[in-house]
């Protein structure tokens, strides 16, 4: 099968899913493999589509910078400034959003009986730097915190590291990126926008590597996770082809599986993923179906759901077989775009590095979906939350 039928398998497939819907995040964004754990064969296809176009479209490819915490910015719809984090953007009363001033920001906190002073000390620092940069634009900024202190440049480097469990990272100091970060007291680097009326962050829409209508203008730098240069990519066309064989083979039955399953759709789903995430821990992919029942055995649940979740899972082995073989090939694709990106960032004035010395960013975006490898900058994340 050539590039063209491929792609027009790709159309067959997902003939239902716009670009809008590869493009527009729910709040958060996903692992290409997982989505046929999450959303199905119509999941994996949007995968594998995304894959594609981000090959076919290297521009869209964007940093997904490793910082914390995350925080939500920016003026409501009457220009009223607010910093807040996403559950409290998420709140369904709206409280959450009605926090105007540093000194409100620590009253909701303790109105719920919750003490952060740190966060508290952090939003009241970088409060008037960023209310200057969004002086004059309408909506809210989603982006994650990357230095609360000045940088000191050794060697012509700026260094530092916000996820206590992520990336160190280092910049060359007269790079675009070095220039904009080194005479500043703090730096966010943003990612997705609200519109004044959202709700909730499930409308947040992809920035594309752009900073909107935020102006660099204050003591705290709004970083763009635009890449610095346009990355050369390549598709392997086999293992295209082997992720449309499997979805071919296996879709319909892993739809059916997942439709009919004795639990909750979302509750059984989780089953897939955290397991996953708990064998990526362990720094081992391999046999990943042969150590799936012995997870769920071991799950905490009810007896009784146990009990029916492991004969639904005895009486339908080609379906858990198809669900698992899919992911595979997803990664699979996936990865052979990720170290491609890795390859291309090690002339970036941007690097990242892992504790073990590691030269890797957290990962990259492109068209709604996070391409990161796992066994490397998620291994050490999870890893340090356990």
């Amino acid at each position: 099968m050539n590039l063209a039928e491929s792609l027009a398998f790709l159309k067959n497939k997902i003939e239902a899913i716009s670009s809008t819907e590869l493009s527009e995040g729910k709040g958060h964004l996903d692992h290409p493999e997982d989505l046929i754990f999450l959303d199905g064969s119509a999941g994996a296809s949007r995968a594998l589509k995304a894959s594609v176009d981000t090959v076919k479209n290297p521009k869209t490819v964007t940093i997904k910078w490793d910082g914390y915490p995350a925080l939500i910015f920016g003026r409501d719809a009457a220009g009223r400034f607010s910093i807040m984090d996403k559950h409290m953007f998420n709140k369904k009363d709206g409280t959450g959003r009605q926090v105007f001033s540093p000194e409100q920001f620590a009253k909701y906190d303790a109105d719920r009986g919750v003490v952060r002073s740190d966060l508290s000390n952090l939003i009241n620092e970088i409060w008037p730097g960023l209310a200057k940069a969004s002086d004059g634009a309408k909506g809210y900024y989603w982006g994650d915190l990357l230095f609360s202190k000045p940088l000191e440049s050794q060697n012509g480097i700026y260094s530092f590291k916000a996820n206590p469990n992520g990336i160190t990272y280092r910049v060359v100091a007269d790079s675009d990126v070095g220039k904009l970060i080194g005479a500043r007291e703090a730096g966010i680097a943003v990612h997705q926008y609200l519109s004044p009326d959202a709700l909730t962050t499930d409308d947040a829409v992809t920035l594309n590597g752009n900073i909107g209508q935020l102006k660099n203008n204050s003591n705290v730098a709004i970083v763009p996770s635009a890449m610095p240069f346009t990355p050369k990519l390549s598709l392997n066309t086999t293992e295209v082809k082997n992720v449309q064989n499997a979805i071919s083979k296996y879709g319909a039955i892993v739809d059916q599986f997942m439709e009919n399953a004795p639990q909750a759709r979302n509750t059984f789903n989780q089953l897939f993923t955290v397991y996953i995430n708990k064998r990526i821990i362990a720094g081992d992919l391999n046999n990943l179906l042969g150590g799936f029942m012995d997870f769920v055995s071991a799950r905490t649940m009810s007896d009784k759901m146990k009990e029916k979740i492991i004969q639904y899972m005895q009486s339908n082995p080609e379906a858990l077989k198809g669900a698992f073989t899919i992911w595979a090939e997803l990664y699979k694709l996936k990865m052979s775009i990720v170290n491609q990106l890795n390859k291309a960032a090690e002339s970036s004035p941007v690097k990242g590095q892992l504790d073990d010395g590691t030269e890797t960013h957290e990962g990259f975006v492109s068209n709604g979906l996070k391409f990161i490898d796992r066994m490397g900058f998620s291994r050490q994340n999870l890893a340090g939350r356990t």
